[in-house]
């Protein structure tokens, strides 16, 4: 049986989906629930199986929903979504503590709980990571926030080379603003800001922009007012 569904278009003018799961029940799940949404043009799915490559047409989202976020797999989907220009949507259960660990390293551009996940979240968060923000559930957020304030503030063990360009860069992303209204403050196309915060998350060796912000405040990488 072919791993992968073939695209079904629902309307002209939308986001193209590809959605990523490890069980039929979500992939079918998903691939109804995006299609009944106004800005979803159409949506495909593949497993997070070895031999399993993503779709040669263009696609906007990859949407992953993986209860092992640590398998090669989904990880490798991902990169290569994103290495095309794709943004990522991450799907996972409500975990605490440690097991939030591998979701916040996880290479994605934005995560939901699956628990709360209906079509005006879902619809919500693409347009917000359209937008280059980073729709995050409050219990990741806060997991993010104790890391930084558990740490010693300021204790930075090595200078991670980062350009005036792209320190200011990374103090707009501390303070929460997209791309977009990075662009805006640097008086620079949203393409020149998509590669800047490309620096700062390969620099800081951050798997996404709030890991990075975290790591910047606990690292003293910004300053004190922002």
């Amino acid at each position: 049986m072919d791993s992968r569904k073939s695209a079904v278009t629902v309307r002209d003018g939308g986001r193209r989906i590809v959605t990523v799961a490890d069980n039929e029940l979500s992939r079918r799940g998903l691939h109804e629930m995006l299609q009944s949404l106004d800005s979803v043009a159409g949506v495909d799915s593949v497993m997070p199986a070895p031999h399993v490559t993503l779709p040669e047409s263009r696609f906007d989202v990859l949407v992953v929903a993986c209860d092992d976020l640590t398998a090669g797999g989904p990880r490798r989907l991902a990169e290569a979504a994103a290495g095309r220009g794709a943004k990522v949507l991450v799907l996972f259960s409500h975990r605490t503590g440690d097991l939030l660990d591998p979701v916040t390293r996880f290479p994605g551009d934005g995560f939901l709980i699956t628990n709360d996940l209906t079509e005006t979240t879902l619809e919500e968060a693409l347009g917000r990571i359209a937008g280059g923000e980073i729709p995050m559930p409050a219990a990741l957020t806060n997991h993010l926030l104790r890391g930084v304030t558990e740490g010693p503030r300021g204790a930075r063990a090595d200078d991670p080379g980062l350009t005036s360009r792209e320190r200011e860069t990374l103090r707009l992303m501390v303070q929460g603003l997209s791309n977009k209204q990075i662009a805006r403050q640097l008086l620079i196309s949203q393409h020149g800001v998509k590669r800047l915060v490309a620096n700062v998350l390969v620099k800081l060796n951050c798997a996404n922009r709030t890991l990075a912000a975290a790591v910047a405040i606990k690292q003293g990488l910004v300053g004190e007012g922002v």
